[in-house]
């Protein structure tokens, strides 16, 4: 059963590990109640427990509101801010990916955890990059090796992703020889995809056509193009995924510290401040998107019973209004929460897609609306409505339809194509796969966020996160150095990154 519910035993043998390896094991004495290594199984779970971040970045987070799917009525609960902090660094999950590599290479070299150890040094490096631009990478995490380097270097942006595609196509290849040579078995402690490598495989792929989609200002500096066409084009080679079933994600369950963010035990608390976010909900008004019906309310102040579908009764709250303008409009029953059905009956709510198969259809649209790949970008196009109206179980009489009515007809492989592409991607994404609805903003433009008086960043929508304070006091020669090289030496939110120049 896919899980957040980690056993504890998981994270004190993790950390019983963590700490052990700052010392050379050369040097451990023969000690019976020490431990020296951890079994590579119960260092996966750690690494797809941070991976999962759901309290950070999962349903009804704070990342959430910043990609404008809902809004905060109450400022003492939280706010509508974008004058940004510092992001987080994932070294000490690395070093567990590297302790996992390594504990995993004494089973045999094309073994399974190996491959996915490729894939999880490929994602976090492209999780920490994204948010701040360079980042040590070539010199990390060799504290404890023979070099001794407690103050690693800054590797280039560019270096950094040529470093992720590289251990994507080698992920790839590691876990086809592990399914064909040394193991199709489950992977155990493996509670994302339960073990399946088919599916580890497909996900690997996704993503990597996620970071390459990612990259299409940079299609003149590396090899874009040419990868998007190798993946796409060799199926056998590189599975992609074929459905919902196969996407990487997490569900929860009635059991006490796994359930969904929204439910019975807190309608109380939370039902009258989480309002409907405009950027998101207009999409679905303008399209008469029966996914409106699945996931919000109507404000109770314009709803009549006798006309129970009409969309003028859906009224959001832009991410930049007023927090006391938006409590009164609340309180008076003008804006539309979340949906108390889908939201508020159960414990389980809904699953919550890391990379998933909707995502992927929309990427592959995108390429061909670019003029990457040959293809029909409409079937793509369609297809990733589908699946995303799937999620939501609407009937395929009424995919049928809203895939027929003139808003939604694919409109070329032109800009209004590729403006349609883009925010029916956005819409997919609600309250799933991290930040990456706002990624995507930030590349594309597409959906326009809104910014009002609530934004406190001078009107603007932020380009990156600071540096953490810690790189300032441990790293600081060098994190002053990569600032000078990219942003003329000042850690600023607005600056851009080498990625969206």
């Amino acid at each position: 059963m896919k899980t957040l519910n980690i056993y504890k035993s998981i994270l004190i043998l993790a950390l019983i590990f963590l700490v052990s390896s700052c010392t050379n094991f050369d040097e451990i004495t023969d000690d019976p109640n020490r431990a020296t290594s951890v079994p590579p199984s119960m260092l996966l779970s750690e690494v797809l427990r941070v991976m999962n971040n759901v309290g950070e970045e999962g349903p009804w987070s704070e990342a959430q509101r910043d990609n404008q799917f809902w809004a905060i009525s109450f400022d003492y609960y939280g706010d509508q801010d974008y004058n940004w902090g510092s992001a987080p660094f994932r070294y000490t999950t690395l070093s567990n990916v590297e302790a996992m590599e390594k504990e995993a290479a004494n089973l045999d070299t094309k073994n399974k955890y190996g491959a996915l150890a490729k894939f999880f040094k490929a994602y976090f490096l492209d999780y920490m990059s994204k948010r701040v631009g360079d980042i040590p990478m070539s010199e990390a995490l060799k504290a404890n090796t023979a070099e001794k380097i407690t103050q690693p270097k800054y590797d280039s942006q560019k270096a950094v992703y040529v470093e992720i595609l590289s251990l994507l196509e080698a992920a790839n290849t590691q876990i086809t020889l592990a399914q064909t040579e040394v193991g199709t078995g489950n992977v155990e402690g493996d509670f994302l995809h339960e073990g399946d490598l088919s599916k580890w495989q497909k996900t690997i792929n996704a993503f990597r056509l996620r970071v390459l989609i990612g990259l299409s200002k940079k299609t003149t500096e590396l090899d874009v193009v040419s990868q998007f066409n190798q993946v796409v084009s060799n199926p056998s080679k590189y599975p992609l995924m074929v459905g919902m079933d196969d996407n990487l994600a997490c569900n929860f369950s009635d059991e006490n510290g796994n359930n969904y963010e929204l439910n019975p035990s807190n309608y109380g608390f939370n039902r009258n401040r989480n309002i409907m976010g405009g950027t998101y909900l207009d999409i679905l008004k303008l399209n008469n998107d029966p996914r409106i019906y699945i996931v919000a309310d109507p404000a109770k102040f314009y709803y009549n019973a006798a006309d129970p579908l009409n969309l003028n009764a859906y009224i959001a709250a832009n991410t930049g209004d007023d927090q006391g303008a938006m409590q009164v409009a609340s309180d008076e029953g003008k804006l539309s929460y979340p949906s108390e059905k889908r939201y508020y009956s159960t414990y389980k709510g809904e699953d919550y897609i890391l990379i998933g198969y909707a995502e992927q259809q929309f990427v592959i649209a995108e390429a061909i609306n670019r003029g990457w790949v040959t293809g029909d970008a409409a079937a793509y196009y369609n297809q990733g409505i589908t699946a995303s109206m799937q999620f939501y179980s609407v009937s395929n009489a009424d995919v049928a339809t809203f895939l027929a009515s003139l808003n939604m007809v694919y409109k070329g492989n032109n800009t209004a194509g590729l403006e349609q592409i883009l925010s029916q991607k956005y819409v997919a994404f609600f309250q799933n796969s991290e930040r990456e609805s706002y990624f995507n903003y930030r590349r594309t433009g597409i959906p326009a966020f809104n910014v009002g008086p609530a934004n406190n960043n001078g009107g603007k929508i932020p380009m990156r996160w600071k540096y953490p304070q810690a790189e300032f006091e441990t790293n600081k020669t060098n994190v002053n150095t990569a600032l000078t090289s990219q942003y003329g030496g000042s850690d600023d939110i607005n600056a851009k990154m080498w990625l969206l120049k």
